[in-house]
């Protein structure tokens, strides 16, 4: 028999097992680090971080050769002598001021394939664009000049597709929608119309029954330079008939913002950077205030947007060149934040993490910086969380992303076997 106490606590277990189950799983805030700098044996000359020692700045597989000719993200210390606190390294090893104007960002345009030039065949209508990532958020390159830009909104891997049925609307970023207004199968043909907030922006027929361009829809818009420049694209892969409905299959859907479009010039400001030149080939920044990096091993110091600095405490470096001061130790961090695993997963590109679109897209939430599947340019959106940390935070800080969301599997499985035994018992007695 079963006492009235073992009763008691299996209905207990029960009620665990079932709130450890409904129990929302929270999002987690992961710091992605740089080369560790230490001031008593680094010189002021190499302080400096690209995509080959700091993964929170841009990287793709397939842009290696042009990220190892200077394209890319750049973040170096750049002493000045007149800027009035010493110089940071081996020189000086406790020095920890940057002056105004001492930590230097550049930024510099990748060239990228739109997907459909690289996936299908025969392909004429486009081909190459370019893309530069300011900060961690992306941007298509008007004209290949770095200071004509827009932001990218969302774009389709190679493997993703998108299927519509006649009469749907498919919600994207900034109030972008496309809307699948027919689909005609017996004339191979789909009536598509793209809206922003509600405002048409352009309708146009597509025909899946010509050659691979025919498939091809995309819409531009006039820029400052009087060009008109793409800001839309889809192809339809292929159209068929359900049983209640027609469908139409997209793929390789790409949008950049064309309300976003900005110019930038030198003196413009990026959070705590200010524009110092801006060219075509490229863009150059620098602190607009002086930066003190807190030496004390737990706390951050802003540099801007999602980027800090950490530091160790003082004396847990190497001895400088003076013989007998040791410095400290510091590093760059880009906090991202991860997405619960309760998050609803979805069809739609721009919600998948990150990093949002494919591994290499420009824009979101995807946290994967370490391969691009195709000749695209990465994405990753802007996390304003200032990190929590301790000494004991250190071990969950990681050089390369990882995607460590709070589960309950632990616990699920010491009630299961708690609840086993409680029944063999039962089965004794």
């Amino acid at each position: 028999m079963v006492y009235k106490s073992q009763k008691n606590i299996l209905v207990g277990m029960v009620f665990l097992l079932i709130a450890a189950v409904v129990a929302p799983c929270s999002a987690t805030t992961v710091d992605i680090r740089g080369a560790p700098i230490d001031t008593g044996i680094t010189d002021a000359d190499n302080i400096s971080w690209d995509y080959s020692n700091f993964p929170g700045l841009y990287f793709a597989a397939n842009k290696y050769t042009q990220l190892s000719a200077g394209a890319g993200e750049h973040l170096y210390f750049e002493n000045d002598d007149d800027g009035g606190s010493p110089s940071l390294g081996s020189a000086n090893p406790t020095a920890h001021v940057i002056d105004e104007g001492e930590l230097i960002y550049t930024t510099k345009q990748v060239k990228s394939k739109y997907k459909v030039f690289s996936e299908e065949s025969n392909i004429t209508k486009v081909n190459f664009f370019y893309t530069l990532s300011l900060f961690g958020t992306n941007y298509c390159v008007v004209d290949n000049d770095a200071t004509k830009l827009a932001k990218i909104l969302m774009q389709q891997s190679d493997s993703d597709k998108k299927t519509m049925k006649s009469g749907e609307e498919w919600s994207m970023k900034n109030g972008y929608s496309l809307v699948m207004n027919a689909v005609d199968i017996d004339g191979s043909k789909c009536y598509i119309t793209l809206y922003k907030n509600g405002e048409e922006l352009d309708t146009g027929v597509v025909s899946t029954d010509g050659s691979n361009d025919d498939k091809i829809y995309f819409v531009e818009d006039e820029c400052s330079d009087g060009d008109d420049h793409i800001y839309f694209l889809t192809y339809v892969d292929s159209i068929f008939a359900g049983q209640v409905d027609n469908f139409a299959v997209l793929k390789y859907t790409w949008l950049a913002d064309k309300d976003s479009y900005i110019e930038v010039s030198s003196g413009d400001e990026f959070g705590n950077f200010e524009v110092d030149e801006a060219v075509a080939s490229g863009l150059t920044l620098s602190n607009s205030d002086s930066i003190s990096i807190s030496v004390s091993a737990g706390t951050a110091t802003p540099i801007t947007g999602n980027l800090y600095f950490k530091a160790s405490d003082e004396g847990k470096g190497s001895t400088g060149t003076d013989g007998s001061t040791k410095g400290y130790v510091f590093y760059p961090v880009k906090v991202v934040t991860i997405e619960d695993s309760s998050s609803t997963a979805t069809n739609q590109v721009e919600e998948v993490s990150v990093n949002d679109t494919s591994s290499d897209s420009e824009d979101v939430v995807v946290v994967d910086m370490s391969s691009d599947s195709n000749d695209e340019s990465d994405t990753t959106d802007n996390a304003n969380s200032v990190p929590n940390n301790d000494d004991s935070s250190s071990n969950s800080e990681t050089n390369d992303v990882e995607n460590s969301i709070p589960g309950f599997e632990f616990t699920l499985t010491v009630i299961s076997i708690s609840l086993i035994c409680l029944l063999q018992r039962k089965t004794l007695k």
